[in-house]
């Protein structure tokens, strides 16, 4: 069964990081996407992905990170952490509150931080014994492995 990341990151609000936020997204096709894409196929765990800026009067107060991924949250958040470190090393820089890389950068630290960021979904799960809320899933409990065999770029 498939769960939900609702990774809401509250931004600082001083106008060094809103300005580096501003090159982030300005360079985020050149710069993130590609090795974005990358490690999602290579995870072999996750249905989506996305990254939202939730701004409130041009002022960006949030960035979500929205996924849907298989199999347990320390083997996912695991997975990203070595793979895509520099990405989440930018984001939680950008972070109010976020305690130093140094600190996050270790399998409890990342999964800890990431676990008090993840937003409940509304709503009540199928599973009895889930209390991450709601997500409908079209393709049922099948995984990503059970629903693409083969990884995009060949057998694994």
């Amino acid at each position: 069964m498939a769960i939900a990341l609702n990774l809401t990151v509250p931004l600082k609000q001083d106008p060094q990081s809103q300005e580096t936020l501003k090159q982030i997204v300005s360079s985020f096709t050149e710069t993130f996407q590609d090795p974005l894409d990358k490690a999602l196929a290579a995870s072999r765990l996750v249905h989506f992905a996305r990254l939202v800026i939730i701004d409130e009067n041009r002022r960006a107060r949030y960035l979500q990170v929205l996924t849907e991924f298989d199999g347990e949250p320390m083997d996912y958040t695991e997975f990203f952490r070595k793979n895509l470190g520099p990405v989440f090393k930018s984001i939680f820089a950008l972070a109010e509150g976020a305690p130093p890389w140094e600190e996050l950068n270790t399998p409890e630290g990342f999964l800890d931080y990431m676990a008090g960021l993840n937003l409940k979904s509304l709503g009540t799960s199928s599973d009895p014994d889930d209390d991450r809320g709601y997500l409908f899933s079209a393709f049922g409990d099948k995984t990503v492995r059970e629903l693409c065999p083969d990884p995009p770029n060949g057998p694994a």
